[in-house]
């Protein structure tokens, strides 16, 4: 092979190498498609709320301990006071046995009388006795219930500090999960970003009922629109258990802010038996629920980042069916 073939194989292998170089650098830092950033909003927005609906319901926990707490606490103050009390009582009963018991035990030496004297004296003293004992058992059953109310706190007071610093563990997690979800939304939608959808502020007629029924389904088709907004129970914002607990507060009714709490207060029933108003939980591990509108729609806050919105029930994997007991208002 002669030089110039030389040089010119060594040039094209050097070009071929670069531009392979070029190829593979490229590949390497290809951006992802809207297709694979959809993805990937999708399953951390999924991710995003299991954590928000565990936060919830450890939430609801601490709520119940704090509550408990706050009845022992109650409690125990009269039990305090009762100890004193009895305390005061029995050291007045010992000191007056003991004076009496002198008395009389030197009376029946020096001045026995009757025999009907002697035995008066002596069912006095044995009544200082009984009664004395009674107040000794009355104080020993006081301080148990009172050791044990005590005992009780402590632990439900040591349970509520670790329950508080878990949930504050899962706040830093959510608000992290966020910001991370926020950069890459924007990243697949824009500025804003939020996907446009013309179906997010559109709101189909409520249907006719009666009673409560009616206005739970006014109440959350009013809030079509509104951002969602994690741990948001309104007016400016909510997250999936958030609104169904909003909403049925308008007819006196409690939920826990949780959808696996809600389902468990809810009658399961069946889709056969759906009916407007009725709840439809979503997951294996239920951590998503929507309020049933008929037709197999649904309002619900579906993500961080979308709208209060109605979408049809089958647009997620569904779990089950509920029921909440409705007033007749």
């Amino acid at each position: 092979m002669s030089n110039s073939a030389t040089r010119r194989l060594v040039l094209w292998a050097g070009a071929t190498l670069i531009a392979s170089t070029v190829l593979m650098s490229g590949a390497a830092h290809a951006e992802p498609s809207s297709a694979e950033l959809d993805r990937q909003i999708r399953a951390k927005s999924d991710q995003l709320e299991v954590v928000v609906e565990k936060y919830h319901e450890l939430r609801d926990d601490l709520k119940t301990t704090a509550a408990q707490t706050g009845v022992l606490q109650r409690q125990i103050e009269p039990l305090k006071e009762k100890i004193t009390q009895r305390r005061g009582a029995v050291g007045r009963l010992a000191a007056a046995g003991y004076r009496s018991s002198r008395s009389m035990s030197l009376s029946l030496l020096l001045d026995a009388g009757t025999t009907r004297d002697i035995v008066d004296r002596l069912l006095l003293m044995k009544s200082y006795t009984q009664h004395q004992q009674r107040e000794i058992d009355e104080l020993a059953l006081t301080s148990e219930r009172y050791a044990t109310a005590q005992r009780t706190l402590d632990a439900l007071l040591e349970q509520q500090k670790n329950q508080q610093k878990q949930l504050s563990r899962q706040r830093t997690t959510i608000e992290s999960a966020i910001a991370d979800l926020k950069k890459l939304r924007v990243k697949a939608y824009g500025p804003t970003g939020r996907l446009a959808r013309a179906d997010d502020r559109a709101k189909p007629a409520v249907p006719r009922l009666a009673g409560a029924s009616e206005k739970v389904l006014k109440f959350a088709m009013a809030q079509i629109g509104k951002d969602y907004k994690w741990a948001g129970e309104g007016p400016g914002g909510f997250d999936c258990s958030g609104l169904v607990a909003a909403t049925f507060r308008t007819i006196g009714i409690q939920l826990p802010h949780s959808s696996g709490r809600q389902q468990q207060r809810a009658r399961t029933i069946s889709r056969g038996q759906l009916v407007p108003g009725d709840l439809v939980f979503f997951y294996r591990d239920v951590h998503h629920v929507g309020i049933y509108l008929g037709g197999n729609k649904m309002v619900h806050a579906p993500q961080y980042g979308e709208r209060v919105r109605v979408d049809p029930i089958d647009s997620l994997p569904i779990n089950s069916f509920g029921r909440v007991v409705l007033s007749t208002h």
